[in-house]
């Protein structure tokens, strides 16, 4: 459909899907934005309740799959009985503010290390709320945010935090501050961060959502424990925003003040973050604990360290970075891989997912651990990781021949070989070559 000359290059909003008006909103608001750093938005909250908006808002967390809250309720469940009126239903309450979100499921993940993070699981419909003003007010603080922040990020990504620190490695920027937060998610503080939103966004009625989703209640071991004035759930749609939105005040601080002072450059991925520099590591480690502590937050002493990479090795985002001689080009230069850590995880889910006692067909069993592969090789593919992709597919082969041998009692190793495992039983290959070996290769 040809444009009208002087016309302002969108179509009419009548053409578009559903989707496509809740990208030309949001480009619109990003937009307006942009332009004036001190703007404020005055008039967002019966955004949150537009139709296409919900209509998206239950896309993404039904993409998002999860489990029930403290109501019992499914996506299944909720699909049962109608998702029309499901979302009238929100629309209405949001239309008359009659609005209240449950209580936050309190689960605990299994860590590495033997401990355990807690997350917060809401209700269904509390999570489809939160989505919906998720993208009514991203946009608006994504204008702000600052190029050294990567994580939970439209178009952004943990391999691209990763390439920018290994291109400063390798530019001499050797002296790393490994930086660690303690408890991040768990001591923002609900005053000082509203404050830094209310720059942005003077509806009262937006900030009154993000008010009670920080004070909804949890429920521990059946008990509700009320939460304080610090701290948002790790679980919640919209708190991977509130928590990018509250450091990037560090972020900003860094950048204006510190980055050209110190010629130090900050990476950051959601709480995770390391700080570059060729010298003074220690006085930016110092500044560092000053601008912290003026954002009432805590550096985690034990795990906050100063490496110098022409001998120490830096572990970042699940990837080690280490600086290696190569004598034909006589030259050194970082390489980055998989952390110890990282391998003894994915063995650790081959294990689980490979147990003999598994009432399973041999087809199943691989149809699950595909998936998991397949991920960990996406992630890991970047770098320098053939050495480690080599290990691993020894290690999972060697895993899925053990099943397959005792489920049947009979055959040694020699009796399945590659090509049975990856042809036959359509095991995913692992590899770093992006084009992929064909099964008839092997």
């Amino acid at each position: 459909m040809p444009l009208k000359e002087g016309g302002t290059g969108r179509l009419p909003n009548r053409l578009l899907t559903p989707l496509e008006k809740v990208q030309d909103f949001q480009r619109r608001l990003y937009l307006k934005a942009k332009r004036k750093e001190v703007k404020r938005f005055y008039s967002l909250y019966d955004k949150v309740y537009r139709w296409d908006i919900l209509a998206e808002s239950w896309r993404r967390v039904k993409a998002n799959k999860g489990c029930a809250g403290v109501d019992g309720k499914t996506i299944e469940d909720i699909e049962k009985k109608g998702v029309r009126q499901f979302l009238e239903e929100i629309q209405k309450d949001l239309k008359e503010k009659r609005y209240k979100p449950d209580c936050i499921k309190r689960v605990y993940i299994p860590k590495p290390n033997g401990d355990k993070r807690p997350l917060g699981i809401p209700i269904i419909k509390d999570r489809v709320i939160q989505m919906a003003a998720k993208i009514v007010i991203e946009p608006i603080f994504e204008a702000g945010f600052q190029d050294c922040s990567y994580g939970f990020r439209p178009k952004r990504s943990a391999q691209q935090s990763l390439k920018k620190v290994k291109w400063l490695l390798n530019r001499g920027y050797t002296q790393v501050i490994d930086a660690d937060l303690k408890s991040y998610f768990d001591t923002i503080p609900h005053d000082r961060l509203i404050e830094i939103i209310a720059k942005r966004i003077s509806d009262k009625n937006i900030l009154k959502l993000i008010k009670l989703w920080l004070k909804a209640g949890v429920v521990n071991e059946g008990a509700i424990q009320r939460n304080g004035a610090t701290g948002t759930p790790q679980g919640g749609v919209v708190s991977p925003l509130l928590a990018n939105i509250y450091l990037n005040e560090l972020d900003k601080i860094w950048r204006e003040r510190y980055e050209r002072q110190f010629n130090a450059h900050l990476i950051r991925y959601a709480d995770d973050f390391v700080i570059l520099s060729g010298r003074q590591p220690q006085e930016n480690l110092k500044t560092l604990r000053k601008i912290i502590e003026g954002l009432n937050l805590k550096l985690n002493e034990e795990k906050t360290k100063i490496l110098n990479m022409e001998k120490d090795r830096l572990t970042f985002l699940g990837f080690s970075h280490k600086k290696v001689y190569d004598r034909k080009r006589n030259a050194r230069y970082i390489i980055s891989f998989p952390s110890a850590k990282a391998m003894k995880t994915i063995r650790s889910r081959v294990r689980e997912l490979t147990n003999s006692q598994i009432p399973e067909k041999v087809k199943v069993i691989v149809s699950r651990l595909n998936p998991v592969l397949r991920g960990w090789a996406n992630y890991f593919i970047e770098g320098n990781s053939s050495r480690w992709f080599c290990k691993l597919r020894y290690y999972v082969g060697k895993k899925v021949r053990r099943f397959i041998q005792k489920r049947r009692q009979r055959g040694g190793f020699g009796a399945y070989p590659n090509r049975y495992l990856y042809k036959e039983l359509g095991l995913y290959y692992l590899t770093t070559n992006r084009l992929r070996l064909s099964s008839e290769s092997l």
